[in-house]
């Protein structure tokens, strides 16, 4: 990979400065943590509505629990582009990305050594899938969520690309 060079002016003319010039092409590893938080915060009040409008329901089971963190990690991929504020496409796609396999961990972490807490914040996830499609359909929704964060990251990156129209 080269590198950018930049002309340092001095009092004496100028020096050619090795110091790389920044053109936003990196991951933004505090952006990803921050869009990660927002996605959680996001997460709270969907997941409050949803408790009240499930009560109101004569069957609020099925799928639409598991379909609730789409519109959060959108929002999280969205956030963790837009703060790194990158120049391509690809790279804000990645941010998305990345933020959901933070969050992944996360709810994974909690599912194998706090699986009770869980439980008790997420009841629906329970008897959500369909007996015995349980590990397809949970499949299905991860990478459901995958998409949804690529796209919040796509959609919080640049409008075009440089050197296109």
């Amino acid at each position: 990979m080269s590198q950018t060079l930049r002309k340092i002016p001095t009092t004496r003319g100028s020096l050619i400065g090795a110091e790389p010039v920044s053109h936003g092409d990196g991951l933004s590893w505090g952006a990803m943590l921050v869009g990660g938080l927002i996605g959680v915060a996001l997460m709270v009040p969907l997941l409050l509505l949803w408790r009240g409008v499930a009560g109101a329901l004569p069957a609020p089971g099925g799928l639409w629990p598991m379909l609730l963190p789409l519109p959060a990690l959108i929002g999280a991929g969205w956030s963790a582009a837009t703060l790194a504020g990158t120049a391509r496409r690809r790279i804000a796609a990645l941010h998305g990305v990345a933020v959901w396999a933070l969050l992944l961990v996360i709810v994974m972490a909690a599912a194998i050594f706090a699986p009770e807490t869980l439980q008790q914040v997420v009841p629906e996830l329970v008897g959500a899938a369909p007996a015995g499609l349980g590990d397809p359909v949970l499949g299905t929704m991860a990478l459901a969520g995958l998409f949804a964060a690529a796209l919040g990251g796509i959609w919080g990156g640049p409008r075009r690309e440089r050197g296109r129209a």
